[in-house]
């Protein structure tokens, strides 16, 4: 198959990062940054009649996340779509119906996955090199004006276009999930002080409980100091993954050591993730991992149900 053209919908920094990545490929893209949904579907339809597109990458808001997506299964057009998959709210209107589709690619942009730091935690894990876990910690602090230069009408600090940090920083949600399973229950507390607007979430901090060990989410976007990491406690040492400096250390006698290390940068996880993508759809492969990225929304509603409540939940 010869992939010669693609959609790309919207106009943000990471549609303009995709946008470079497919250029640098010589496949011609199209781009529809268009607010009325009815109308780009008319413009989609006719860019698909005549110029056969192939595959389309959805940067849109993520509350216009989920009319794309129906409009391209139906369309039959493979796609990948940038988290969140669509806001949380929405989740009720995803039925038993919305599962994935026979013959189409169908991915979430949930980019950690194709970290080569873990992946190799992945591996190390998979050997149990820290021996049994009893205590994880992951952490994803963050300063919002640093990684969005426009502060004023930003979609991360909208509710209706699905912002707030349980939802901008849900990679960390979704590689919990790739590493160790689904929790049993989980217990959220979301801090109210609200520095950059009053309408979401800036800090949250979520203990997930599986059957013999807790794990400990801290989150921010209203922190000055960055960091990325996962913190992983065993019988026979402790693996820490920088992710910030792709660096895994064991600690196995009170003394750390590198046992890994690689020079991989943020936007090659972006490239690496798009040729996953073409490859699923010029080898007919056809990936999907739609269903997973639920999982990540639902633990997201949850949390924020646990913090009404004040309570601890099961997670079903």
């Amino acid at each position: 198959m010869k992939l010669k053209n693609i959609l790309i919908i919207g106009s943000g920094s990471i549609a303009q990062k995709h946008a470079k990545i497919f250029n640098r490929k010589k496949i011609k893209v199209f781009v529809i940054n268009i607010k009325d949904i009815n109308v780009a579907k008319k413009k989609i339809c006719s860019l698909v009649n005549n110029f056969g597109i192939f595959a389309a990458i959805i940067c849109s808001p993520a509350n216009t996340h989920l009319k794309y997506i129906n409009f391209f299964k139906k369309k039959k057009i493979n796609y990948l779509v940038e988290k969140p998959i669509f806001t949380d709210n929405e989740i009720k209107l995803v039925n038993k119906n919305f599962t994935k589709k026979k013959n189409l690619t169908e991915l979430v942009g949930y980019q950690l996955r194709y970290s080569r730091t873990l992946n190799k935690l992945k591996k190390l894990l998979d050997i149990k090199i820290q021996g049994k876990i009893y205590c994880i910690k992951i952490f994803v602090n963050s300063y919002l004006p640093l990684w969005r230069k426009k502060m004023k009408n930003s979609i991360s600090l909208s509710k209706e276009k699905g912002g707030g940090v349980l939802l901008e920083l849900s990679h960390e949600i979704d590689y919990m999930i790739w590493l160790f399973g689904n929790p049993k229950y989980l217990r959220a507390l979301v801090d109210e002080t609200k520095i950059f607007n009053n309408e979401v979430e800036e800090r949250a901090n979520i203990f997930f409980y599986y059957n013999s060990f807790v794990l400990q989410l801290d989150m921010s976007f209203n922190s000055r100091f960055e960091k990325r990491s996962i913190l992983i406690e065993g019988t026979k040492g402790s693996l820490e993954a920088d992710l910030l400096k792709n660096t895994i250390y064991l600690n196995r006698s009170g003394l750390s050591k590198i046992i890994y290390k690689n020079k991989q940068k943020k936007l090659n996880m972006l490239l690496e993730q798009d040729n996953f993508f073409i490859k699923s759809v010029k080898n007919k492969q056809y990936k999907n991992n739609l269903l997973n990225s639920l999982k990540v929304l639902k633990l997201i509603k949850l949390s924020r149900k646990s913090n009404s409540n004040n309570k601890k939940i099961k997670i079903v």
